[in-house]
Order: structure tokens, then C-alpha cells, then sequence
């Protein structure tokens, strides 16, 4: 038959549909990110926001270390005495979310019942469904040492998940960190 190949885009059209992480930068043009090698934390940690699920040290520390670990992969080194040549912080944020789905268009393929002939067939659900889920936003910002201004900003947005293993929640931080940093240097 001709559809044999059907499962194998499903495959692929779900995979790249959950990837889950959407990033974007920014930065102005007129910066020159050559020859910044050295970074250091602006603070010693983040700012408390009054959310426990953001507020959470073990959280701030695997945020910092995945930083650390992935700029130290692209060749950049924590700066041990003397001005680094760029300030990292970041914010964490949560953002609750509304998912809102209509009807959806599906399209079924099948066998026919008569010999070898296929069917096709193409509908739509009537069912609305509403879901809610929290959003998971991580701000990397770079800036001047001397005047803090911004020289770097990447955004990685995710489903926030919270997990009873802490090995997870440090693959998604990685995953999360590693996506951001894929942008930077621009």
C-alpha cells in the first residue's frame, strides 16, 4: 500500500510539535560580543518574587549551573578577579495560561472493506475544550559591568511542570538553558 510512510510523519509532525520550547533574543546590533569571555552573577541570587515555586534555592542553583555549564561549553570562563566582560541575572516567571480548543479538523485513512481500495476520510470534532496551565518564562539578560546596561537578552518560554524527581526538573532547566544559549553570541 501507499500509506506506508503515514506513521513515521505522524511521528515526526508530533515530535516537532512538542519540542515545548519557544526562545527568542535580543540585542542591539551595534554591540560587539567579540572578544567577551569572561562572565559573572550580577547578584549572589535572584530577587524573590513571593511565589514558592519560583522562590526555591535548589531551583535558582540548577538555573546558575546550567548557565555556568553551557557558556563554558561555548568557550567563555566565570571571571576569577578583575572586571568579567559581561554581568549575567535572570527572572523567572509564571504566567497562567488558557488553552481554549475548538473543534479540530482530523483526517482518518483506512482500508476499504471491499478488496484493496483505501478511504479517506476528513471531518471535524464539535467538541470545545478548555484547559488551564501555567507558563513557564526564563529571562537570561547580559549586561556592561561598568553601566549594567543591557547587552544581551534571550527568552525561553515552556509548560511549567513540577515534578516529585529533581532529576527532571533539572533536565527541563537544561533543556530550557541550553535552547536560550543556542542564540548567544548572536
Amino acid at each position: 500500500m501507499g500509506f506506508k510512510w503515514l506513521p513515521a510523519l505522524a511521528v515526526v509532525i508530533v515530535l516537532a510539535a512538542c519540542s515545548g520550547i519557544n526562545v527568542s533574543q535580543d540585542y542591539d546590533p551595534a554591540t560587539t560580543f567579540q572578544g567577551m569571555d569572561s562572565f559573572a552573577w550580577s547578584s549572589p541570587t535572584q530577587s524573590k518574587t513571593g511565589d514558592p515555586r519560583i522562590d526555591n534555592p535548589l531551583r535558582d542553583t540548577r538555573i546558575r549551573e546550567a548557565v555556568a555549564r553551557v557558556l563554558t561549553q561555548k568557550g567563555f570562563h566565570p571571571a576569577s578577579d578583575g572586571t568579567p566582560a559581561f554581568l549575567m541575572q535572570y527572572q523567572y516567571v509564571l504566567r497562567r495560561k488558557i488553552d481554549s480548543g475548538g473543534g479540530s479538523p482530523s483526517i482518518g485513512f483506512g482500508v476499504g472493506s471491499y478488496g484493496r481500495h483505501g478511504g479517506i476520510a476528513v471531518g471535524t470534532s464539535t467538541g470545545n475544550t478548555i484547559s488551564e496551565y501555567d507558563e513557564g518564562s526564563l529571562v537570561l539578560d547580559f549586561l556592561d559591568p561598568q553601566s549594567e546596561e543591557l547587552l544581551w537578552r534571550g527568552t525561553g518560554t515552556q509548560i511549567y511542570r513540577q515534578y516529585d524527581d529533581p532529576a527532571k526538573d533539572i533536565r527541563d532547566i537544561d533543556a530550557l538553558v541550553e535552547k536560550i544559549l543556542a542564540q548567544f553570541p548572536p
